[in-house]
């Protein structure tokens, strides 16, 4: 029986795209070739054809050493895109969608739907080399990790979190190592705001293939067949409802929904339900609630992960300990049209009973012509420590920075690690 409704799980979106009838594509009309990393030791570059009806998009790495030769031609992605109407198709390599709950995967094969993009908070560079399966950690797990010595999903994909630096808005500026030990800043916010839908079920993404390993490290890799399904529906009374499902042969297949209203002026609240089964035959259960609060004054972010101990979702499935808790918070308040006071708290309880805390404020205010900010940051375990991060910028133009300010935004913060301090970040 679990075996048919897997089968079906699959079969379904690509029967339903069968009846998607696909324009002709028209001859190319721009071809661009974009380098987004050029140094000796490690280059990568991207070339787009694109056109009115669809888009060819490549992209590999190279090193320019003298003597090394071509056989360092690493493919990363390769794939084509067309637009049916209001939707895309994406056939090629691509990222998994997530909505309230799930893991970004990326995989080779079809993508159909209206979402292209990643949740805001997953780290989805496309130059970061992982071993193993290609999942894509969120910021949250990339904190963790480099608070902790435990076995994680960044430790099974050879991937580390040198320290974290400032950014502005509601980013925060990690350094992440990869599997090949480039080091690459990457910005991105700890916790991603709530997504609420207009009515009718037009919010989807439907992808089925097999997924990427080794990433980076090899060209043409690909695991297990992966099918994975996200749709959003605005329902009466102003409700979101979202169901989610991801599957991995021989593996796992986790189900879920989740929920969201806002309400009034109040802020905006959530929840969300997931079960998975693995190919033992264990089943675990998942369960997140969050809140969104914004004004002219202050803004609040608030979410909270519960999960049994036999949960497995396709990020976790190699990791011996498993989170059973996981609190993150966001507060930022706008003291002044100048200033204004972030404070930032995350915590995390394993299964092991290991626990996690970290804790950062940020203040930031005008001064003269630019922007004076002040972060500290403190662990509250015994081998880690406090630091203080203090910081001027100032433009080289007429625009002065706090002029384009927006009242209500908030200034995530960032945790300066005292064993990061003096590393390098290549770029």
């Amino acid at each position: 029986m679990t075996s048919t409704i897997r089968t079906i799980f699959i079969l379904i979106p690509a029967l339903a795209l069968t009846a998607c009838a696909v324009p002709k594509v028209s001859e190319p009309e721009t071809v661009a070739v974009r380098a987004t990393s050029l140094n000796p030791s490690y280059s990568s570059v991207n070339a787009q054809i694109l056109s009115d009806a669809g888009k060819i998009d490549s992209s590999f790495t190279a090193s320019l050493a003298p003597g090394v030769g071509i056989q360092t031609l690493t493919r990363l992605q390769s794939s084509y895109t067309q637009q049916v109407g209001e939707d895309s198709l994406r056939l090629g390599d691509t990222v998994s969608s997530v909505g309230m709950w799930g893991t970004s995967v990326r995989y080779g094969g079809m993508q159909f739907g209206t979402r292209s993009e990643t949740r805001a908070d997953v780290i989805a560079s496309n130059r970061m080399a992982t071993a193993g399966m290609a999942v894509l950690p969120t910021v949250a797990d990339a904190l963790f990790a480099s608070a902790s010595d435990a076995d994680t999903s960044l430790s099974q994909r050879n991937l580390s979190v040198a320290r974290s630096l400032p950014a502005g808005g509601q980013s925060w500026n990690l350094a992440v190592q990869d599997a090949l030990g480039h080091s690459q800043s990457i910005a991105a916010p700890m916790i991603a705001r709530t997504r609420l839908v207009e009515e009718g079920c037009s919010d989807f993404s439907v992808g089925f293939g097999k997924v990427r390993e080794d990433y980076a490290l090899t060209s043409n890799a690909y695991g297990p067949m992966f099918a994975n399904t996200t749709v959003a529906c605005g329902a009466p009374l102003g409700f979101t409802i979202e169901g989610h499902g991801e599957y991995l042969a021989d593996e796992v297949t986790a189900l879920g929904f989740g929920v969201a209203r806002q309400f009034g002026s109040l802020g905006t609240a959530s929840v969300a339900f997931a079960q998975s089964n693995d190919v033992s035959g264990a089943t675990g259960w998942m369960s997140k609630i969050g809140f969104d609060h914004s004004n002219s004054m202050f803004n609040l972010m608030v979410r909270s992960r519960f999960q049994s101990r036999e949960f497995r979702d396709i990020g976790s499935m190699d990791v011996t300990d498993r989170i059973m808790q996981r609190d993150l918070a966001s507060v930022g308040v706008n003291v002044s049209e100048t200033a204004s006071l972030s404070v930032a708290y995350a915590t995390q309880t394993t299964w092991a009973r290991e626990r996690t805390n970290l804790i950062a404020v940020k203040q930031s205010m005008g001064v003269g012509r630019g922007t004076m900010s002040m972060s500290a940051g403190h662990s509250l375990e015994d081998n880690f420590g406090s630091s203080v991060f203090i910081s001027y910028q100032r433009p080289f133009g007429g625009i002065k920075p706090w002029s384009r300010r927006v009242a209500d935004e908030i200034e995530e913060l960032d945790l300066h690690l005292p064993q990061a301090i003096g590393q390098s970040v290549e770029n």
